[in-house]
């Protein structure tokens, strides 16, 4: 038996341990399954040449860091990209006004009426206006400047 290979073996089961107890988004799992699929090929002899061994090594290597790049750009990709649920994704949008806000009233945006409250002034039936903020279940909105 490999002394490294055992080695390797208990550092992959010390990271799956370690992932267990982290949110490390999968880092220490996958170092973990890497180092325990190389502690099982150094363990076992399988009398390969030494050229195929050092081939494997060299593409599993290649496959873990190309893997590794292109979910950290994934990551930073979403990282970067504006919130899509929730209320937060109304901010912005425009909507239209169902009864007169006067200053109170309400609009109707992405297939919903929602209690709204123009921030000056008032906005007529039919008129479109734009969420600037959300508090609770009320929206505050402004009236789309003319020319903008």
């Amino acid at each position: 038996m490999n002394l490294v290979g055992i080695l390797l073996v208990l550092l992959g089961i010390a990271l799956f341990i370690a992932e267990f107890f982290t949110s490390g988004y999968a880092l220490f799992g996958a170092a973990g399954l890497f180092a325990l699929i190389l502690g099982l090929i150094l363990i076992f002899d399988f009398t390969v040449p030494v050229w195929v061994t050092v081939t494997l090594f060299v593409l599993m290597l290649v496959f873990a860091f190309t893997a590794t790049v292109l979910v950290f750009r994934r990551v930073a990709e979403a990282q970067k990209q504006k919130v899509a649920t929730g209320h937060e994704e109304l901010i912005g949008k425009k909507a239209t006004v169902r009864a007169q806000l006067n200053p109170s009233g309400t609009v109707f945006i992405d297939g919903e009426i929602w209690s709204a409250q123009v921030k000056e002034g008032r906005a007529e039936v039919g008129e479109e206006v734009v969420v600037t903020g959300i508090d609770g279940l009320n929206l505050y909105v402004a009236k789309i400047q003319e020319g903008a």
